[in-house]
């Protein structure tokens, strides 16, 4: 069979410059490459003058020979940059911003393991130390060398249950975010075969979109009431939105587990230590096995320490840093725009 490049993919790969010398910085020769050697490719989304992580994670992992050859056994390593101070010509800017929202790109560093045509097997974001880079690459040489068997067995001649099998395990495979762009046909002929949805692949897929939604709706509800401000200046009335909105009909448990997380950090920064039981524990009901509610189940674990620390404080008021410390510099959220 044939190896295609897919037509979203084609229309991006414009050479993109500016990677060191141990990494291609021409995504089209190195997908053909791939394609010839029966390897994938690896894209780094990267800001190299600017994000600290990306910066740190180039020098102090995928620029060291092991984790280089690590990676090369299954995959050619691709640099896209998005610098801030080094110039770049307009095409390669257009040809960098395409393959941001392709991808889905939103945080640096982001590593995207894909096959030949560019689909996703494995993706990895935020900074990685030598050990979690070549574990990631592992598990992506893995579902790549699924992906590639399930991808030639349906290349072939099988029954329409053969078919739909092969289907549900290529697409539990591969990166749920990356289906709906990326695997669409795969996705499209599953439903045909599958019209009741008994893999629950499309049902988890809705799922998402509504949760992305919902944390969208969240985060725009919250910067148009200025919540962020209102926390220093009128926390009560805070606390008033927060606990109105977690009575929104339909709300999924995450988006719910986020609004009372904002309330715990808003309850500690304000010192009011003795009202963090109860949203520590709803939280944690919700989803306890997810980092949030890991995160809340150690804070109610040090609940008694916290309120012995922080009980005399005023509101805003910081406990006393040990000897040496710096305390960090306190983010600054900009109010929402008027409304036209």
């Amino acid at each position: 069979m044939k190896t295609l490049i897919l037509p979203l993919v084609a229309a991006l790969l414009a050479g993109v410059a500016g990677a060191s010398e141990a990494w291609s910085t021409n995504p089209a020769e190195a997908m053909q490459q791939a394609a010839a050697r029966k390897k994938g490719v690896m894209l780094e989304f990267t800001g190299s003058d600017w994000c600290g992580a990306c910066i740190m994670q180039k020098k102090q992992a995928l620029s060291l020979p092991k984790v280089q050859e690590d990676i090369a056994r299954s995959f050619i390593p691709v640099e896209l940059d998005y610098p801030r101070k080094k110039q770049q010509d307009e095409q390669t800017k257009a040809s960098l911003e395409t393959y941001k929202k392709s991808y889905g790109i939103t945080g640096f560093p982001t590593l995207v393991f894909a096959d030949a045509q560019g689909r996703p097997v494995h993706t990895v974001v935020g900074y990685s130390n030598p050990d979690q880079v070549m574990q990631d690459t592992e598990k992506a040489a893995e579902a790549l060398k699924t992906q590639q068997a399930l991808t030639a067995k349906l290349a072939g001649q099988l029954t329409e249950q053969e078919r739909r099998d092969a289907l549900v395990q290529l697409l539990n495979t591969v990166p749920q975010s990356s289906i709906c762009t990326f695997y669409k046909p795969a996705l499209e002929e599953l439903a045909k075969l599958d019209p009741q949805d008994a893999s629950g692949i499309r049902a988890k897929l809705n799922r998402k979109e509504l949760l992305n939604t919902q944390r969208e709706e969240l985060a725009d509800t919250f910067r148009q009431k200025n919540v962020h401000i209102l926390a220093e200046q009128k926390p009560d009335e805070a606390l008033s939105i927060m606990d109105g909105y977690l009575k929104k009909d339909g709300l999924l448990p995450e988006v719910k587990q986020a609004v009372l997380m904002q309330e715990v950090n808003l309850l500690m920064q304000q010192n009011r230590v003795n009202e963090l039981e109860r949203p520590l524990k709803e939280a944690i009901a919700l989803l306890p096995d997810s980092f949030e509610g890991k995160m809340c189940s150690r804070l109610l674990e040090k609940l008694p320490e916290i309120k012995k620390e922080r009980g005399q404080l005023k509101p805003g008021e910081e406990p006393p840093l040990p000897p040496g410390a710096i305390r960090a510099t306190k983010m600054i959220v900009p109010p929402a725009p008027a409304k036209k």
